[in-house]
């Protein structure tokens, strides 16, 4: 089962540049008094990627999972997220929140505390198995996300996991942004040509 996990986090981290933390486990958000897994700090100024993923053995039911991140400075976040077998996962989804409070570990790390904050976005789901967030942000400091799911029809010591990849690039600027920028150009030009003639 941790072959399958780690080629599985290797698939997803393969074309998504450097990764910040790679964090897969077994069960790691199953144990009790652990809300969330800390996936450390990003820089979406490197494209500052993580793997991440949870696996589980013969266990039905629902499941929710969180992980934490910090984006700084301000930029946009992805996420996309597979579960494996396909046919024994429904209402796989993925929630991004502001966090309001939280102590937290170092990347790879356990959050002994955490109080969400508002909903940010809801990932897409289709197929039922792959559920993707689009880029979302501007973002500055710290956040949550959630994977939850019901998994059926396992058979006692039949595995399943998800895995999935968090990535972070910078900010695009507003096309306001873009109209004083070019504003600001136009002015250099301006004062470069007066001082020309001026002299």
């Amino acid at each position: 089962m941790k072959n399958l996990l780690s080629a599985l986090a290797l698939a997803a981290g393969l074309f998504a540049g450097p990764a910040a933390a790679v964090v897969v486990c077994d069960n790691c958000t199953y144990i009790t008094g652990q809300p969330a897994t800390n996936l450390g700090e990003h820089d979406p100024a490197t494209f500052d990627n993580s793997t991440f993923g949870n696996a589980t053995t013969g266990q039905n039911g629902n499941f929710s999972n969180t992980w934490v991140f910090n984006i700084n400075p301000a930029g946009n976040a992805a996420l996309d997220v597979i579960f494996l077998p396909i046919a024994n996962i429904s209402n796989f989804t993925v929630r991004l929140f502001d966090v309001v409070d939280s102590t937290c570990g170092g990347a790879g790390l356990a959050c002994t505390a955490l109080t969400l904050g508002g909903l940010l976005a809801t990932s897409n789901t289709l197929p039922n198995y792959a559920s993707v967030l689009d880029f979302t942000g501007p973002l500055d400091g710290r956040y949550a996300f959630e994977v939850s799911g019901t998994i059926s029809g396992l058979l006692a010591g039949q595995p399943a996991s998800y895995v999935g990849n968090l990535q972070t690039v910078a900010a695009i600027p507003e096309p306001e942004t873009y109209a004083l920028i070019a504003a600001g150009l136009g002015m250099i030009g301006w004062m470069r040509r007066r001082q020309t003639k001026q002299a």
